[in-house]
């Protein structure tokens, strides 16, 4: 629960409204954890890792706080703790003979951080609402075939992410990896279910999370507290659970049905 001050050495504009944040720092961490961020005198939230070396997250501008973010200047003190979370499991990965990665608008920062990490074929599919909405394409070309699409047709195909995915022909045996909006991560789930084991999708899951330790339970869904069970889980465990894809809790615990 100790936090630890990092200096900006770098700002990215990555796209619109979405910038990257390196510090002067490497963290131990894998693919899928994240980090509470602490802006005194506004709040704290969590992010997930898009960089280990240096490290680095990748912030969407969506309220106050990432507002707040979005006015920081390389030079400026955030303080961090962390790394929290269960990540992607990168030796199972490994030993798949492919992986396939399908992210959706900020959900691909973790993704791209995985992507470097493995050491087997990877086959990546982007989705965003629009060209200036995808991020790190290049990361995900680096590493291997890359497929982009988007809602406005403005980059790759037009569509949606789980449109791409239906026109490729998935290999059994293989594994995967989703991070993004919940119901995409719920469809795209359904769709690799077809051509492979549940156990072997891997979904990076969002919850509104308050103390980032298992202590508060703002996060539960099913029964999992997302910050100390996931935030990665396998399709296995979540398609048993009636909250995901079908709805989410606010700061106050609220159902909302907004996903």
């Amino acid at each position: 629960m100790f936090y630890k001050p990092v200096k900006i050495t770098e700002i990215r504009k990555e796209g619109r409204e979405i910038k990257t944040f390196l510090f002067d720092e490497t963290i131990q961490a894998e693919p899928g954890q994240f980090v509470m961020v602490w802006v005194p005198g506004i709040a704290e939230k969590p992010f997930s890792i898009s960089y280990q070396t240096p490290f680095g997250i990748t912030v969407k501008r969506r309220g106050p706080f990432t507002s707040a973010l979005f006015e920081l200047k390389e030079g400026d003190t955030l303080w961090v703790r962390g790394p929290y979370g269960n990540g992607f499991p990168v030796d199972k990965l490994n030993s798949s003979s492919n992986v396939y990665i399908v992210g959706g608008g900020i959900g691909t920062a973790p993704l791209a951080f995985l992507a470097e990490k493995l050491e087997v074929e990877v086959v990546s599919f982007l989705g965003a609402k629009s060209y200036d909405e995808i991020i790190f394409e290049g990361r995900f070309r680096r590493v291997g075939e890359t497929h982009v699409i988007t809602e406005d047709g403005s980059r790759g195909d037009k569509g949606v992410v789980t449109d791409l995915i239906r026109k490729y022909q998935v290999r059994e045996n293989s594994k995967a990896a989703v991070c993004g909006p919940e119901k995409m991560l719920s469809n795209t789930s359904k769709i690799l279910e077809s051509y492979l084991k549940p156990g072997n999708i891997y979904i990076s899951l969002e919850r509104y999370m308050k103390c980032g330790r298992g202590l508060c339970g703002s996060c539960e869904c099913g029964g999992y507290r997302v910050c100390v069970d996931g935030p990665v889980f396998s399709y296995e465990q979540l398609k048993i659970v009636e909250d995901f894809g079908n709805f989410r809790r606010d700061r106050a615990g609220k159902k909302c049905y907004e996903i």
